[in-house]
């Protein structure tokens, strides 16, 4: 959960030895609101602003992973308000079209019917 560093050492590694090429992993990760995170291990600032937070969540992530891109970025659960929901998933449209994240999706929401809406206008 919290070993991305080691899930880059292993991709380098195999990459470095020709085991793999990027193309042949499906990469995932997930931006997590702070109630949700490790107050030890956060990997953004809790204090900037949810759009902030998340690009700093898949900074780490891809400088972790040691790659360019991830195939699946998830938006772990949603935030406290729908406002806050739809700020993060904004951020994480940001990185779909900067091509840092190649799909979206959510887990842990039991009403997506707001963000379809959103993804819809």
């Amino acid at each position: 959960h919290y070993s991305e560093d080691l899930v880059g050492e292993g991709i380098a590694r195999a990459r470095s030895e020709g085991l793999l090429e990027r193309g042949d992993l499906f990469l995932q990760t997930k931006f997590t609101p702070f109630r949700g995170q490790d107050p030890e291990r956060v990997p953004y600032d809790p204090s900037a602003p949810i759009r902030d937070q998340v690009r700093q969540s898949i900074d780490a992530s891809l400088r972790n992973l040691r790659v360019d891109y991830v195939d699946s970025l998830l938006l772990h659960s949603p935030l406290n308000t729908l406002e806050e929901t739809l700020e993060a998933w904004g951020a994480m449209e940001e990185a779909y079209v900067d091509g840092r994240a190649r799909m979206l999706g959510i887990s842990n929401c039991y009403d997506v019917g707001a963000l379809a809406s959103r993804a819809c206008s």
